[in-house]
């Protein structure tokens, strides 16, 4: 599927050059699917950040809802129209388009600069050492939820980060807490759980309290089947998980937050990412060289709540934390 759009400036997080010269042909590659939340949200920043004077062609890799023998397939056809079309800079969203086509692209001679990417250097040793690649690494907020979470709620004692065993929290979860899975952070026991089983996931979920935990913090829930090799729906499991929880539930990702959802939480923003990687794309078309950008992790998160379930779960902010939250609902 390809969308083009028109892009619009304004001002934000890095400052944004004004271009000169001819109207820039930006490419952007996804991951997933426009419709997808996440995609939807970075997409939007690209679309007010890059200036009256570029041009977006997004093209949709849909992994999804593609089984992963097609792929390769997807990314020869996408490679192919970089290559006829020839962008002056393209835009690569998350892991599995990140993983099949940023030296693909980098190799053309096209500038990348990629946004979403939960691996490191273990996994990406060429694209992120390559001298046209850079991007925004995303990273989850997990002291800044923790710290947080102590100023909400009145016990916080024992959290528990409760994820399922993908590349995406594998890398995040292995950055933070190496091969620990249990830490204190600012006082609060933190344990770990990575699960793929809905069983085990759900059980951590509705015997919380039994186990002395105060709250559970989602990370992403995306690789989750049944003992029946059923594969569990994201939403499905936060619907089951809100009717059984004895505690609160926060989340890592805004995209979790909602009704029959997490209350909410220091969140990473893929709208932000989408700022971020747009300005430093608008500064590589504006002549930064793109070896002198180092990849960065992401710089800023924002407070999302759910008013319904801060009700569900008698959730109170301060009123300085109210002011600086987005609400749902």
């Amino acid at each position: 599927m390809t969308l083009t759009v028109t892009l619009l400036a304004t001002a934000g997080l890095l400052p944004a050059p004004a271009l000169a010269g001819p109207p820039y042909q930006v490419s952007v590659i996804q991951s997933y699917h426009p419709e997808y939340n996440w995609d939807a949200q970075y997409l939007q920043a690209l679309q007010d950040e890059m200036g009256e004077r570029c041009e977006l062609t997004a093209y949709s890799m849909d992994t999804k809802h593609l089984p992963k023998s097609e792929w390769p397939q997807k990314a020869d056809d996408i490679a192919g129209r970089i290559a006829r079309n020839k962008p002056d800079l393209v835009v690569i969203g998350d892991d599995n388009a990140f993983s099949l086509m940023a030296t693909r692209v980098a190799d053309m001679n096209i500038p990348v600069v990629f946004l979403g990417v939960n691996g490191g250097e273990s996994q990406y040793p060429q694209a992120l050492h390559h001298p046209l690649i850079t991007g925004v690494l995303e990273r989850p907020f997990f002291e800044q939820n923790v710290r947080h979470m102590r100023k909400v709620l009145r016990h916080d004692q024992r959290f528990l980060i409760l994820t399922d065993d993908s590349p995406t929290m594998n890398n995040a979860i292995g950055e933070y807490f190496g091969d620990t899975r249990s830490r204190t952070i600012h006082g609060t026991q933190v344990d770990v759980l990575m699960t793929n089983s809905r069983e085990q996931w759900l059980h951590a979920i509705a015997s919380a309290a039994d186990a002395g935990t105060d709250a559970i913090i989602i990370g992403t829930h995306h690789t989750i089947y049944d003992h029946d090799g059923q594969y569990a729906k994201p939403d499905e499991l936060m619907a089951e998980a809100w009717a059984t929880a004895p505690v609160p539930i926060f989340s890592l990702w805004d995209i979790f937050v909602g009704d029959h959802k997490a209350a909410g939480g220091f969140t990473v923003s893929a709208y932000q990412e989408g700022v971020t990687a747009s300005r430093l794309a608008l500064m590589i078309l504006n002549g930064t060289p793109v070896s002198s950008i180092e990849p960065m992790k992401s710089l800023s998160g924002h407070f999302v709540y759910s008013r319904k379930a801060m009700e569900h779960w008698h959730i109170r902010l301060s009123s300085l934390t109210a002011s600086q939250t987005a609400f749902i609902e």
